[in-house]
């Protein structure tokens, strides 16, 4: 069978990028020359009305301790903020070497496990004298001004002095799409071709808002040690703020039991201090920061390593602690507790899960999901997460694998799908996350959900009926009479009026840069013709008597012509009926006339307007009639 992302002119592509495995988690300093090393951070982009900042992490890779005099943020060769705050900055050169040593003599994964093992705890000891060494500093412009700055660093060795620069851009944006925008709209005829409506429609009504919900803080080992992370859920927050999202749920990893820099991770004790932080300023600053954690489960290979679930909680803003026993390796991260087990204890204590990053697996770390594990239970997975928006083959390998988990799902019927025993979800739903480990990052994907107000229960109801969008900043979205994503259309004797819409804004490019398609049952039904169009919001109506009849479900995704930006959705799913049945139960009755009255008057694409002309009036009463059952 032939996929959408297979045909030519329609494919889902995915970005080439060079690496050994997947996920590897390697820091930003592996590649650092001798002398001062500079990573900075900061939002990916500014949007709305949030204030520019940039974090600037500092280490001294050589043999020799140095003074750090100031750093200061230079705007057309003027400084605009100065942190004249002394610190030492050790000489961790040697303790870098040691780990980029270790790093090449792991990377042939051939070696005795003892000398694999010893290898590793040489990079665990590196990492610890260099996350000691590491000093950050947060500098805010005193204005809300965005542009091209210049961080500079001043240290000294023995009294002279030394000067350290690296350009860095604050770039505003505007702020998210959210499906309100007025849109060129495109009509296919009834002979296949397509045209253009004389005016701009307005927006459907529905709010889609944005949150990313897969983020480690400094309370995650490896954003500590290996990122130089010292941000807590506040500074997650604010930092989400500023690029424009409405929530983050963080996800600290749990199957970590090591005694690092003093103390013990991840203890219950470290979850209640982050969960305690995320509701202060949930309190204070009435913004949506949720809190739980990233749990391992399984054993796979000869090193028994996890793969990886992220738990959401169903009724509350924090999940509650839940143990994940594990041991092994350095950080004691593996020799987790089997999928059904974690997975169980996840739903027995309010919560759902999503499997984490399934085709992903991290070098001696955590493994790619097990597909053969019969485990049950879980709500869906991540079919794209990436801190930098790209899409890798990975991804692309878990829209694959979700195509086909969907194609197992039984055709709705009666208006809804089925339940499936021992899930708590009717399908499996697909979301986007960043996997961020440091605040530059969040937001790198997410997910696009309708709501009104974001609360434990409208984001369980979001999540667990599929009303989800993944994206890392273009909006799509599609109906179909009237039923939107994640819901069943009925149609009756087979007509359905879809309706496809794509919203961007001039960071993420005008819609005649996408490739926009329109998927039945994971294959290419339309290749949307975006080339005609202009602006960042564009909506293509698609009325048929039976191009939708023959399927299970219709999908949609946009992707730049770059590949930079994308956008895919979930399904809305397909359930012929007679004509008049307008409840979708087998039967034309009392039920459906009641239905339809109700929806007396305009009504394009519902399934009360049998006729397909775009009204509900005495035509269709007669159909109705026509087909009753009793």
């Amino acid at each position: 069978m032939i996929r959408a992302w297979d045909v030519i002119g329609g494919a889902l592509a995915a970005a080439t990028v060079s690496m050994a495995m997947a996920h590897d988690h390697e820091p930003a300093w592996a590649e650092a020359k001798p002398g001062i090393f500079l990573d900075l951070s900061g939002p990916i982009a500014v949007r709305g009305d949030a204030a520019p900042w940039v974090v600037v992490h500092i280490l001294n890779v050589s043999d020799q301790d140095a003074d750090l005099l100031r750093v200061e943020l230079l705007e057309d060769g003027e400084i605009v903020v100065a942190d004249e705050h002394h610190a030492v900055l050790a000489g961790v050169g040697p303790a870098v070497l040691t780990w980029k040593q270790a790093e090449q003599a792991l990377e042939g994964m051939t070696l005795e496990r003892s000398i694999m093992l010893d290898l590793m705890f040489q990079q665990a000891r590196a990492s610890e004298i260099v996350a000691v060494g590491l000093v950050s500093r947060r500098l805010d412009p005193p204005a809300v001004e965005c542009g091209d700055y210049v961080v500079r660093v001043v240290t000294a060795v023995d009294g002279e002095q030394s000067v350290r620069e690296q350009q860095v851009q604050l770039k505003r944006s505007p702020s998210l799409p959210t499906g309100l925008a007025t849109a060129e709209q495109f009509i296919l005829d009834s002979d296949g071709a397509w045209h253009r409506s004389g005016e701009g429609v307005p927006p459907r009504g529905e709010v889609w808002l944005a949150g990313d919900q897969h983020l480690h803080t400094t309370w995650s080992l490896d954003a500590h040690v290996l990122d130089g992370t010292e941000e807590g859920p506040a500074a997650y927050a604010d930092a989400a703020r500023a690029i424009g999202l409405d929530w983050i749920m963080i996800t600290d990893h749990s199957n970590i039991h090591a005694w690092w820099f003093g103390e013990w991770f991840f203890t219950p004790e470290q979850h209640e201090i982050a969960r305690q932080e995320a509701a202060n300023y949930r309190d204070s600053e009435l913004w949506p920061v949720l809190y739980s954690q990233e749990m391992g489960l399984g054993q796979t290979g000869f090193w028994d390593l996890p793969s990886h679930m992220l738990v959401y909680p169903l009724d509350t803003f924090d999940a509650p602690y839940l143990e994940n026993p594990s041991s092994g390796l350095v950080f004691g991260h593996a020799e987790c507790e089997g999928e059904q087990t974690i997975i169980d204890r996840i739903n027995a204590n309010g919560c759902y899960g999503f499997i984490a990053h399934a085709y992903e697996e991290g070098t001696l770390t955590f493994a790619q999901w097990d597909w053969g594990n019969g485990a049950v239970g879980w709500a869906g997975l991540e079919i794209w997460s990436n801190a930098e928006g790209i899409f890798q083959e990975t991804d692309l390998s878990a829209v694959n694998k979700w195509h086909e988990l969907l194609q197992d799902i039984t055709p709705p019927s009666g208006g809804e799908l089925a339940e499936r025993p021992g899930f708590p979800t009717r399908f499996p739903v697909g979301i986007g996350n960043s996997d961020a480990h440091q605040v530059g990052h969040i937001g790198g994907v997410f997910t696009y959900s309708p709501l009104e107000i974001v609360v434990p229960s409208t984001l369980r109801e979001a999540f667990l009926s599929g009303r989800c969008v993944a994206s890392d900043g273009p909006l799509v979205t599609l109906e179909c009479n009237t039923a939107g994503i994640g819901d069943v259309a009925i149609l009756p004797d087979g007509r359905g009026r879809a309706i496809v819409r794509l919203e961007t804004t001039s960071e993420f490019g005008t819609v005649d840069q996408y490739t926009f398609v329109l998927e039945k049952d994971g294959q290419t039904l339309l290749v949307l013709p975006t080339g005609e169009a202009s602006g960042y919001a564009v909506e293509y109506v698609i009325d048929s008597p039976s191009m939708f009849a023959e399927g299970t479900y219709l999908t949609a995704w946009a992707q730049r012509d770059d590949l930079d930006r994308l956008a895919l959705t979930n399904p809305v799913w397909l359930q012929p009926s007679l004509p008049g049945d307008i409840d979708g139960n087998g039967s034309v009755d009392v039920d459906d006339m009641l239905a339809m009255l109700g929806l007396w008057g305009v009504c394009e694409g519902c399934p009360a307007d049998t006729n397909g002309d775009g009204v509900v009036d005495v035509n269709d009463v007669l159909v109705l009639l026509g087909a009753w059952t009793g």
